[in-house]
């Protein structure tokens, strides 16, 4: 982009000498050659106090607020790179992603969010489109208010598709992100109970997940089967698929997920069910955009290696981990202990759990929940870490399930007792909770 546009396009007052700039960053800390630097005020710190910074890892330029910096200090840091001064850097990242989507001239964007399974959606739809055509995507989960304007603004808007992921945490979020990114296919991964804090109920959650479809420059749509009694309102101009149940798999001793697709026995370099539901969604994904489905799938899949945290197997001696620990809540937890049980060859089969968090009101009873569930599964030994899976331990009668607070504590006892050989172990729990620190165990 080049500065002396947005300049005159948005009065921003320009200092130094303009240069046209690649890519945009609000972290010194990342900041590559070439980028737009643009400081965020966070809950700890204030993007201004690391302008400096940025500049001496080559950003060629920097936004600033009125009235954060003073004048001598303005030209000190211009004398190496340029600014725009802004009212407000946050929202003037919002114009640039605006702007740049303006600028898009490829075949769709496709928006994607749900309860469960975002992420790695977003990472199977993109790999499977290049096998169709060219590729932008969210990189990570930058699905948020920063993250996802962040994202369109760096974008490269001479691809074919971009591919992108948006959360919410309340009503409104996900209709703001649209706003920005106008998607042409939007898709629903799912609904279940997730950030209840935010949304307060259920029912604000469907609303919430349902502003994926407002817009219109949406076109096409795909979602759950049982999620279309909710939205049909919002559907009636629009093309739209839905997928429901799942076609027949296995998941194998060494770690995969081998699913039968099109008369062929495919493997994936995953588990669980989720990964067979997220093939099942990009499936209705190319179908609608009318690419050549089987071909793509037969070819693509079994090189599809997803996301560090999500589902992902860890093969040791006589024993396998699946790590899953990057986040939970009770829908993602269900589904991945129902894949623990199913996976084949392995005697003795354990949960590794911690507190699944942001549940509001319901937080104790999902972890009572979790209990019973645990309590039902054909589940040998259960380890429990934090504060709410006391509840979930309390309902477990049948198998030794031990309870920490410590992670210390925890990681000693596993350390003393584990891995076993002819054991599946399943590592998951809420994000803050740092899970994967539990791995160490079992790679070491």
């Amino acid at each position: 982009m080049n500065p002396l546009q947005l300049s005159k396009t948005f009065g921003w007052k320009l200092y130094g000498i303009p240069k046209t700039f690649e890519g945009i960053s609000i972290n010194s800390k990342t900041v590559k050659v070439g980028n737009l630097f643009v400081p965020l005020k966070g809950k700890k710190f204030d993007g201004h106090l690391f302008i400096e910074e940025a500049i001496r890892k080559d950003a060629v330029g920097f936004l600033f607020e009125s009235s954060k910096l003073d004048k001598n200090l303005i030209k000190k840091l211009t004398a190496r790179a340029f600014a725009l001064e802004v009212k407000d850097t946050f929202k003037a990242l919002q114009t640039l992603a605006r702007l740049r989507r303006e600028f898009f001239k490829g075949k769709e964007i496709i928006a994607i969010t749900g309860t469960a399974g975002k992420s790695t959606t977003k990472e199977l739809i993109a790999h499977l489109l290049k096998g169709a055509g060219t590729v932008y995507k969210t990189e990570g989960n930058l699905n948020s208010q920063v993250g996802l304007p962040l994202t369109v603004a760096a974008a490269n808007e001479r691809v074919d598709f971009w591919v992108l992921e948006m959360g919410a945490s309340e009503k409104g979020n996900i209709k703001r992100l649209v706003e920005i990114a106008k998607p042409t296919l939007s898709v629903l991964t799912s609904l279940g109970f997730a950030h209840l804090e935010g949304f307060g109920n259920f029912q604000n959650l469907i609303l919430a997940k349902g502003e994926i479809f407002l817009g219109k420059e949406v076109r096409k749509a795909v979602l759950p089967q049982e999620a279309l009694f909710y939205y049909k309102h919002l559907l009636e101009n629009k093309r739209t698929e839905t997928f429901k149940g799942l076609p027949f798999y296995r998941f194998t001793s060494k770690g995969r997920t081998a699913i039968n697709l099109y008369g062929k026995r495919v493997e994936v370099n995953l588990l669980g069910e989720g990964i067979v539901k997220t093939i099942l969604v990009a499936s209705k994904v190319l179908e609608i955009l009318e690419l050549p489905v089987r071909e793509l799938l037969l070819e693509l899949l079994p090189f599809f290696r997803g996301l560090k945290g999500r589902m992902q197997p860890i093969l040791g001696k006589d024993f396998l981990v699946i790590d899953d620990s990057y986040n939970a809540n009770p829908l993602s937890m269900e589904a991945a202990l129902n894949t623990l049980i199913k996976v084949e060859g392995y005697d003795r089969r354990v949960a590794i759990l911690g507190d699944m968090l942001e549940l509001g009101d319901i937080e104790v009873k999902a972890h009572r929940d979790l209990g019973l569930l645990l309590e039902k599964l054909p589940i040998s030994e259960i380890y429990l870490f934090g504060r709410l899976t006391r509840h979930t331990c309390g309902e477990i009668k049948s198998k030794p399930c031990h309870h920490f607070e410590d992670k210390e504590k925890l990681l000693k006892r596993l350390k003393a007792k584990e891995p076993r050989k002819g054991s599946v172990y399943l590592v998951k729990g809420s994000r803050s909770l740092k899970m994967e620190e539990v791995l160490e165990i079992f790679i070491t």
